[in-house]
């Protein structure tokens, strides 16, 4: 057989595998049209045009235009299914991360990609994610096992406390998203490094500007104070203690509202009640803190005015004095400045979308 001959045999073995492989791909896609076409006019049927939102998606792939209220009652099948699903919500945001799409030609299944995901979470002193577009819900959640889906993106966070991203932190993300995808059979589009840490630098501006933690020293005005009488009423103003030793908290672990601290070496001394306690400092994180906290007897009151009264309260029970870091008397007219002044920060921040509490903001100031 001549050597002309066998390239064109060759040439016809290849134009008939492209030509099977192209036929089997235009039949899968019309499947998946029309299974897609039969599910929306299923999901559709009964219901008003305006209920369709794909942002506000049920557990049961229907659209609700409101969120239900706590004290209506669901069906009994509507309950189950609501017990049964745990919630899972996204959690990267384009406008505090960086986010590479990883474009999949078939679904895959939670665990799956689980199976793949590398053992750390963090590059550099970055938090990176994977979320995942469920082919139920047709949202974006953290990848679950149990669950399909479409397609994945990866995220790494812009800026924390630690810096803003930099040109190394995004090439290892570039790297280990990229390993990612070629293990699920994936394609992946990152956005351009120079941007991307140009955006960073410029959020970490933002930050710096509005990342206030405010503090009040109380200081004992005679005698100093035991660990167990500063105890008694710390926990008598409501204070919880925290994880590490001399911190109590007022709030819960998740929505910490104030924060009560001691010094570090009087709280991890052997004997802690032998040791004098003279000064306690209130912390209140402002970016982590929502503007408006419930009261105990409903109404909204200010993380600021929370803090002040406590500190008012503690002073009154342990005749103490509010002063500043210098160990000068703090007056009432300096509270109300900080106060008048808090409210202009808190502005700033529900004006770009980042409002104190949030999501978003406990994520950046972290």
């Amino acid at each position: 057989m001549s050597f002309r001959l066998q390239l064109l045999l060759v040439g016809l073995v290849v134009l008939a595998y492209l030509g099977a492989r192209w036929w089997w791909l235009e039949r899968k896609l019309a499947q998946k049209t029309a299974s897609e076409t039969d599910d929306g006019l299923q999901a559709t049927s009964g219901l008003p045009p305006e209920r369709l939102e794909p942002t506000m998606s049920s557990p049961l792939g229907l659209a609700d235009s409101a969120p239900v209220e706590p004290s209506l009652a669901p069906s009994p099948e509507f309950a189950a299914l609501s017990l049964a699903a745990p919630e899972r919500r996204p959690v990267l945001h384009p406008q505090i991360d960086c986010i590479a799409m990883l474009d999949m030609d078939e679904p895959s299944t939670g665990d799956f990609a689980l199976s793949l995901m590398p053992t750390t979470r963090r590059i550099g002193s970055k938090t990176w994610r994977v979320e995942g577009f469920n082919a139920v819900s047709k949202a974006w959640e953290g990848v679950t096992a149990g669950q399909t889906y479409d397609y994945f993106q990866a995220g790494i966070q812009l800026v924390n406390r630690n810096g803003a991203l930099n040109d190394v932190e995004f090439s290892e993300f570039v790297a280990k998203a990229s390993q990612l995808a070629e293990s699920l059979g994936a394609s992946s589009d990152f956005p351009e490094m120079l941007s991307e840490v140009a955006r960073a630098k410029e959020l970490e501006q933002f930050t710096l500007a509005h990342d206030i933690r405010l503090s009040l020293n109380l200081h004992a005005k005679r005698a100093a104070w035991s660990f167990a009488y500063l105890q008694q009423h710390v926990q008598r103003a409501g204070f919880v203690a925290g994880v590490i030793p001399g911190r109590w908290v007022l709030g819960s672990s998740e929505h910490e509202l104030i924060a009560l601290t001691i010094d570090s070496q009087a709280a991890m001394a052997d004997d802690v009640e032998a040791v004098p306690i003279r000064k306690l400092t209130l912390l209140l994180d402002v970016p982590q803190v929502a503007r408006g906290v419930l009261r105990s007897d409903g109404t909204i009151g200010k993380p600021f005015d929370a803090m002040c009264d406590v500190a008012i309260r503690l002073c009154a029970g342990m005749e103490a004095a509010i002063v500043d870091e210098q160990g000068l008397a703090v007056d009432v007219q300096a509270l109300q400045r900080t106060a008048s002044e808090l409210e202009a920060v808190y502005d700033r921040l529900d004006n770009v979308g980042l409002s104190a509490g949030s999501q978003l903001a406990k994520r950046l100031f972290s």
